[in-house]
């Protein structure tokens, strides 16, 4: 005790256990690659969340891509045409894509996996967010975050993830880079 004051004494191996657990806890974004096509879409479908979870993804877009002209189609919409079985993971196939860009102006569908992180130990969660182009299939964007916070902030995170990513010539991963010819091979 020194004049009056507590003084806890930290032993270097409780500072080590401490920045070790930190270190386990922290979010880990990544925006995999972004396409410059990404800016181009108007109306976009969200498939693989809940409605809850949906309506946090769409605010998150909005808020993040507030410049651009976009519509969310709504998923009851996309049933009805496609018919649910059809909307489920690993199943939209190249007549699915097509049907939804011709029928309902469909011209990216954004697939969303929001799952427990087997990796980290508590309640950890991934969301894994891919933009594949209605016509072509090509995915556009794509990114994972994990961490421990709610879906809000995996959707925030996410989105403006794919926007950095996008803004500071992500894309440039996604395209070889041009070969310029050598003075001597002229």
């Amino acid at each position: 005790m020194i004049r009056g004051k507590t003084v806890a004494v930290v032993s270097p191996m409780m500072v080590s256990l401490a920045l070790a657990l930190l270190a386990g806890c922290e979010p880990n974004t990544r925006a995999l690659f972004t396409k410059p096509e990404l800016f181009t879409y108007e109306r976009l479908a969200v498939l693989g969340l809940d409605p809850e979870q949906e309506q946090l993804f769409m605010a998150a877009y909005f808020k993040t891509f507030i410049s651009q002209p976009i519509t969310f189609v709504e998923r009851g919409e996309l049933e009805k045409i496609i018919g649910e079985q059809d909307l489920r993971e690993g199943r939209l196939s190249d007549k699915t894509r097509a049907r939804a860009r011709q029928i309902l102006g469909v011209e990216a569908l954004i697939l969303c996996e929001y799952s427990k992180d087997e990796a980290r130990a508590g309640n950890a969660m991934k969301l894994r967010v891919r933009v594949v182009d209605s016509e072509t299939g090509a995915i556009v964007g794509s990114v994972l975050t994990e961490n421990y916070k709610d879906f809000e902030d995996h959707a925030e995170t996410a989105v403006k993830a794919l926007k950095a990513d996008l803004l500071s010539g992500g894309y440039r991963r996604s395209y070889p880079a041009p070969v310029e010819p050598s003075p001597t091979s002229q």
